[in-house]
């Protein structure tokens, strides 16, 4: 009797074994403003020998908004800008407001992750205006749903002297932490990495029998200004310049052409030249920690027996600029360089998938549908998501045939998309900066730089259609192939049919919502390869 009894339970063994294993853990891993056109991932060796040699890189990966608060409200919650998330940096612009608050951040990945039976962690940038200071102010530190463990950074991106919300039962007792100056304790991106390293360890041994598959969103504040790098770096890519792309300084006949914004921007003078080599240098600096965190959170998982059966996504929330079109040091704009973002995703089960390069188009609004499916099995995205799941591209059969709902194949591939931003100005003079500094390392932006675009990728063409919202409808068209740095505007050459085009699947991107969002567009876009 006892022995049968003992066989009954050896029996048992491999299905707990199987249950526990079939939902894959997840990390993903965002930095700030990292560009993937000007050399912001070139000295990254970990990220390499890691995430790109051994996972899916994504040659096509976009933002649809070139700004953080927007950018990373998209991410959690899967949904374009005109459908309840954030459209610039304030308060008043859904920045962690009340519509967000209600809306959009009850839906987040993260919060169908821990419905599935995920244990959830969150550690460093979550929203630009995200919690205050006052300890006695419950909302300083509330805790957004869907996290089991909290280290929210207050405001924007720093690397000392922050204060962070912390909490490890889903905000029942958060509180407020305050990190002084000191490297060996208080350097914001190690700290935010230890965070995650404790996270691994604890999710990785709960249970006896059956132990929880973890989600875990690590946001760094690297590489923006103020940029102090680890202490062991600094100084490591001293002399080093910006690249000069063909676009860095443009000229006047290239600027003239542009939104009057770009218009006001004056020759990239002595002074602004060093200040973009010192930011190109103190960024990769700053970089080189979160190289080193990817090390060792890889190395941890494999310790622990974790590896195999993770996730890995590393992406920026959009890019940058480092002189183009004579923008020296921010982003906001509708150039590639602020709008393409690095992307890879390691896979540990995925052995087919090593090295892999993918040339679909990723986008922010996708990363919250892909994490969907992996927790749930099902590919039935939700109505409130815009975006697609793209977990097809980097998973291989054995993955997609273990029962978990993932698709074989990516359905209805995506051949455009939105990119919208809303400009912020100030009064007197409606700009970000009244007046701008006129040596340059200003902040370009303005009430009139609101803008809408349709950036289109296909066999047949690859361009980019602006429209300003300003008192003369600007448009800005590139044809990216034979332009790739975008200084020859090609709007005065468009026929009034395909200018009706273009504005036609403008207006269907500007209005979709959920599904509508997903469609694949019809062959009469195709239009746009004839722009010469």
């Amino acid at each position: 009797m006892v022995l049968n009894l003992i066989f009954a339970a050896l029996l048992l063994l491999p299905v707990v074994v199987a249950e526990a294993t079939t939902s894959p853990n997840i990390i993903l891993l965002l930095t700030d403003d990292q560009d993937s056109l000007l050399g912001g991932i070139d000295r990254m060796p970990k990220l390499r020998q890691h995430l790109i040699d051994q996972g899916t890189t994504f040659t096509n990966a976009y933002v649809h908004t070139p700004i953080c608060c927007p950018s990373r409200s998209s991410i959690l919650s899967g949904r374009y800008l005109h459908n309840g998330v954030t459209k610039n940096n304030s308060v008043s612009g859904n920045c962690n407001g009340r519509l967000w608050q209600d809306d959009a951040e009850r839906k987040t990945f993260a919060v169908y992750a821990q419905e599935a039976g995920y244990v959830t962690s969150y550690a460093g940038k979550y929203l630009n205006t995200y919690g205050c200071q006052d300890e006695e102010n419950p909302e300083c530190k509330r805790v957004p749903p869907g996290w089991n463990k909290w280290h929210g950074l207050v405001g924007n991106s720093r690397y000392y002297n922050a204060t962070v919300v912390n909490s490890g039962d889903g905000g029942k007792t958060a509180r407020l932490i305050k990190y002084g100056n000191d490297y060996a304790s208080d350097y914001l991106p190690d700290v935010l990495c230890n965070r995650t390293l404790d996270a691994i360890r604890e999710f990785a041994t709960i249970g006896e029998e059956k132990k929880k598959p973890f989600l875990i969103f690590n946001g760094y504040p690297a590489p923006p200004c103020p940029f102090p790098p680890a202490s062991w770096a600094e100084g490591a890519f001293n002399g080093l310049k910006a690249p000069r792309t063909a676009n860095w300084n443009a000229s006047s006949q290239s600027i003239n052409q542009k939104h009057w914004l770009i218009r006001q921007l004056e020759p990239i003078d002595d002074a602004t030249e060093k200040l973009i080599d010192t930011t190109y240098e103190h960024r990769l600096e700053a970089l080189l920690s979160v190289d080193d965190h990817i090390d060792q959170i890889v190395g941890l998982l494999a310790e622990l027996g974790e590896l195999e059966n993770t996730i890995i996504m590393y992406t920026s929330d959009h890019g940058f600029q480092l002189g183009q079109h004579r923008l020296s040091v921010d982003k906001r704009h509708l150039y590639e360089h602020d709008i393409k973002v690095p992307f890879m995703v390691y896979s540990g089960k995925s052995q087919s998938t090593r090295g892999r390069i993918s040339n679909e188009i990723v986008l922010n609004i996708d990363i919250a549908p892909t994490i969907y499916e992996l927790v749930t099995g099902s590919n039935i995205i939700p109505e409130s998501m815009d975006g697609t799941s793209f977990a097809s591209l980097f998973l291989d059969n054995r993955d997609k045939n273990e029962g978990n709902g993932i698709r074989q194949e990516r359905i209805q591939p995506r051949q455009d998309f939105l990119i919208s931003y809303h400009g912020e100005g100030y009064l007197p003079c409606g700009m970000a900066e009244c007046p701008p500094d006129p040596h340059g390392g200003w902040m370009p932006d303005a009430w009139n730089n609101t803008y809408h675009c349709i950036r289109t990728i296909s066999s047949e063409a690859n361009s980019i259609y602006c429209r300003f919202e300003d008192e003369d409808n600007f448009v800005e068209l590139y044809n990216l192939d034979d332009d790739p740095w975008q200084l020859s505007n090609k709007n005065e050459e468009l026929s009034v049919w395909e200018r009706e085009k273009f504005e036609t699947r403008l207006a269907e991107l500007r209005t979709c919502r959920g599904n509508s969002c997903r469609r694949t567009p019809r062959s009469a876009f195709d239009h746009s390869s004839k722009i010469a």
